[in-house]
């Protein structure tokens, strides 16, 4: 198969699973939505799981183009972690019923993929963020980067935890929200509440 067409059909399952989610839908809905065949479709992904590596293996590298579009476009560190927290608000909120607890529990690769991301991407950034906005004025002195950011880390898996909120009862991105969005403001200092006013305001 063409990669052309592979990487469309993978953006196909990658919109209906973050519209219905990951548990509800079988390998014989799922190869319908995409007109394959159940053969085809096994042929292709192998299964469900084989199909939920690609596109969550393409979604975060979608995710990193984003963040670098982003960026080029911001001036400050301060700027860019605000930035970083709306988009991932974003990411929350464009996929309401994604079932994260479903893919840790069922599907452990692609899981592992999502944790492997966190730490081996997210974290060395939100940590180099915080770093030069130390040393810019933007957050405060007496903070210790690596500590803030395993604190953010931990912050997103309880979002995720659904013993502490269930994602049928709550939204994950109001969630989300209510956690990041003063933690980050009391990172500031009064420099970089000055510039991320605007910012704010968007979340």
């Amino acid at each position: 198969m063409e990669d052309t067409v592979l990487h469309q059909l993978i953006e196909r399952a990658n919109e209906l699973l973050r519209q219905v989610g990951v548990g509800i839908l079988h390998e014989e809905q799922l190869a319908v939505a995409l007109d394959l065949t159940v053969p085809a479709f096994r042929e292709i992904f192998g299964s469900k799981a084989g199909l939920l590596r690609l596109t969550t293996q393409q979604n975060l590298q979608r995710q990193r183009q984003e963040h670098d579009e982003l960026f080029a476009n911001l001036a400050t560190p301060v700027e860019c972690l605000l930035a970083l927290l709306h988009h991932s608000l974003q990411e929350l909120r464009s996929s309401p019923h994604y079932d994260y607890q479903v893919l840790r529990e069922q599907y452990p690769e692609s899981w592992g993929l999502i944790q492997e991301h966190l730490y081996v991407y997210s974290f060395p950034l939100l940590t180099r963020l915080l770093q030069e906005g130390i040393q810019e004025g933007q957050f405060r002195a007496d903070l210790e980067p690596g500590m803030i950011t395993h604190i953010m880390m931990a912050l997103m898996n309880l979002i995720m935890n659904e013993a502490y909120f269930p994602p049928d009862h709550v939204n994950q991105a109001d969630i989300y929200r209510s956690m990041f969005a003063p933690y980050v403001r009391g990172l500031c200092t009064v420099e970089g509440l000055r510039l991320v006013a605007l910012h704010f305001e968007r979340i």
